[in-house]
């Protein structure tokens, strides 16, 4: 099976702004979640050997394969559809050309950054790895392996465990649990680290492997081994834990004792869950003389889904780096004290569903402490507990009535709707307005508990940052684990007029409904008619056709993407204007009668398109193509481009047009 380019990655493997090549990419990604079918030709770019388009595309990958993950999370059908979209295109890719072992690691590599376990076709195999047979084969030297993993993480050994981690995920199950033991067991107080973190991964074996590698040391340090009972009552019940139990006993009997460094938390401030219970805790922290902000993620149904210290260098670093984060986030200011007790609810959901948290809150124990975070139970009954009697009249109706107020005082709950693959089936089998609301409101019956949940820790939140609004959240959540009538509560009747409004925007609007939405998002982002019709003119007859990459990037590197279709509906406009210069550049009159309604502005804005498709694509128009008038009507043109009149040029264009497109290759 051949596949052509994805359209997207001649612009991200041209584009050099940070900014515009992330946006491309979350673009891209959620584009690829909503229409798999191109999934397959970016995995295949992504395994080429070297160059921009294969390391465009195994960010592009890894990015759309974090958009599944999240979708599978959340119960919607086009997690597993892009996942199998791409497992087929795989398949068909193998049935003519096996994968080779650096093609399996690199697509391992793709699903680990995204959180997600690397399937069969993304690992090797015991049969293609000989190294890690017991029967006298050399295992590879892990300095080779390590040290250059080491050197470039420097002083963040997090960054270590992600690469680590991304190369472990592809190996069999095995040689992984071998290379985190032989890693482990080195001196290095970094790979004691890594054992540590290793302690908390999601597979029982690799922590196993840990485990035992750190009873073998005999010099563990001692600030590390003093963080080994905090993460035991993170651990589930299993051997790994039981062998951990070990190395506590042997650091008691030792007697030896940490070093006695100052923590301070300058700031700390956290989100109020969103529509899908996950919420973000930001902290400023100094541990003795180093600096960071502190980051975690929890995520109803997970526990602590993410975490990690971000090293700042100076003071100033931290608080710009703070500053940065919070402008991009809806937070709330807490005392620290109020974000280790969210912190310890994520760890008591996480241990009570058998998920050990994210491996960096072998950091984040550094900074709370083993008795801030020590699991808590994290039932809706045992947050409102927390928060104590709530003040004002017994009767809760007032509070539950002032919920109609929520949604205009926090814009962070725009994000509180429902979006799940059964419900899109209830909408869509509703024929009327009144049919799909009552299909909502059917479906949130089901869904009293996550919401008290959510609701709920959102009272927490605001309690601790001393908003008096706080006792109405506990009221809701009160009503939703109580008998309260739903349609009584008034926060609900918002929450489904969004998850109508979510499901219009989505699945009830086809892209049929905006045929000319190609041409719009091209006017939007600058590229009008005449600028576009003078670079696809010039792409159509230049002597040598640019490769997509090369002039395509350039177009759409400037384009925001707004939702489903957005990309194929610019495709099919631009692809429009490319056959209507065809059929028209072989004609002097036609192409005449095109150009002359153009004012002298229009004509520079063509102009202007002509002259940056031959700036971004030199090679289109090599010299030796060109004779004396070729180089000297393109010296006008780019003349014209930069505001330069020339009453002649409109007169000798077209007929110039016409013999190019002749003699083009």
């Amino acid at each position: 099976m051949t596949y052509a380019p994805h359209p997207l990655l001649t612009a991200l493997a041209q584009t050099r702004d940070d900014e515009t090549f992330a946006r491309l990419l979350r673009d891209g990604g959620r584009a690829l979640l909503r229409d798999p079918v191109g999934i397959g030709p970016v995995a295949l770019a992504a395994l080429g050997e070297t160059g921009d388009l294969a390391q465009a595309a195994a960010r592009l990958l890894a990015t759309a394969l974090d958009e599944a993950r999240m979708a599978e999370e959340n119960d919607l059908p086009e997690g597993s559809a892009l996942l199998s979209t791409l497992a087929a295109a795989v398949a068909a890719h193998e049935a003519k050309t096996p994968l080779s072992a650096a093609q399996r690691l690199a697509l391992a590599r793709a699903f680990a950054s995204a959180g997600l376990v690397p399937p069969p076709f993304a690992r090797l195999t015991a049969d293609s790895v000989t190294d890690h047979l017991p029967d006298g084969a050399v295992m590879p030297d892990l300095g080779e392996i390590l040290d250059p993993i080491l050197r470039d993480a420097g002083d963040s050994p997090g960054q270590a465990h992600a690469a680590l981690s991304e190369l472990l995920a592809g190996l069999p199950p095995e040689l992984a649990a071998m290379l985190v033991s032989m890693t482990v067991d080195r001196p290095g107080a970094v790979e004691a680290r890594l054992g540590l973190y290793w302690l908390l991964d999601p597979q029982a074996d690799i922590r196993l492997a840990a485990a035992t590698a750190l009873v073998s040391r005999t010099n563990l340090p001692p600030d590390l081994a003093a963080l080994l009972p905090t993460l035991r009552k993170w651990m589930p019940d299993d051997p790994a834990r039981a062998a951990v139990d070990a190395v506590i006993r042997r650091q008691m009997r030792a007697g030896t004792q940490p070093s006695a460094l100052a923590v301070k938390v300058h700031r700390a401030a956290a989100s109020l869950p969103d529509g899908v219970g996950a919420q973000s805790l930001i902290a400023a922290v100094q541990i003795g003389s180093r600096r960071a902000v502190a980051m975690a993620m929890l995520k109803q149904g997970h526990g602590v889904k993410d975490a990690f210290l971000i090293p700042c260098g100076s003071a100033t670093e931290q608080k710009t780096l703070l500053a940065r984060v919070l402008d991009e986030i809806d937070s709330i200011d807490l005392p620290p004290a109020a974000l280790a007790a969210i912190l310890a609810w994520g760890l008591g959901e996480g241990l009570a569903l058998g998920r050990p948290p994210a491996p960096g809150m072998v950091d984040m124990a550094e900074v709370w402490g083993a008795e801030a975070l020590s699991p808590k139970p994290f039932g809706t009954a045992d947050v409102l507990a927390a928060l104590g009697p709530t003040p004002g009249p017994a009767d809760d109706s007032a509070l539950i009535a002032a919920s109609a107020t929520w949604a205009d005082r926090f814009s962070h709950l725009d994000s509180w709707f429902e979006d799940t693959g059964p419900l899109r089936e209830a909408l869509a089998r509703a024929r009327t307005d009144a049919g799909r609301e009552a299909a909502v409101w059917k479906h949130l019956a089901t869904r009293r508990e996550a919401w008290a949940r959510t609701i709920a820790a959102s009272a927490a939140v605001l309690q601790a940052g001393q908003d008096p609004i706080w006792p109405s959240f506990a009221a809701v959540a009160r009503a939703l684990i109580g008998d309260r009538t739903l349609k009584r509560i008034p926060i609900l009747h918002d929450i489904v007029a969004m998850t109508l409004e979510a499901w219009a925007a989505g699945e009830g609007a086809a892209p049929e409904e905006a045929p000319d939405g190609g041409e719009t998002l091209l006017a939007e982002a600058g590229l009008g008619d005449a600028f576009l019709d003078g670079y696809l003119t010039a792409l159509c007859i230049a002597p040598v056709a640019p490769a997509p990459e090369v002039w395509l990037g350039t177009l759409l590197g400037r384009i925001e993407f707004p939702g489903e279709g957005s990309i194929n509906r610019v495709m099919a406009a631009l692809s429009a204007r490319v056959d209507r210069i065809e059929e028209t550049a072989p004609d002097p009159v036609a192409t005449a009668a095109h150009l002359s309604p153009l004012s002298p502005d229009g004509l520079q804005d063509w102009c202007a398109g002509f002259h940056a498709l031959v700036t971004v694509a030199p090679r289109a128009f090599p010299a030796r193509s060109l004779g004396p008038d070729d180089k000297r009507l393109l010296r006008t043109l780019s003349q014209v481009a930069e505001g330069r009149t020339d009453p002649t040029l409109a007169a000798v264009l077209p007929a110039w047009i016409s013999q190019r497109h002749a003699r083009r290759k």
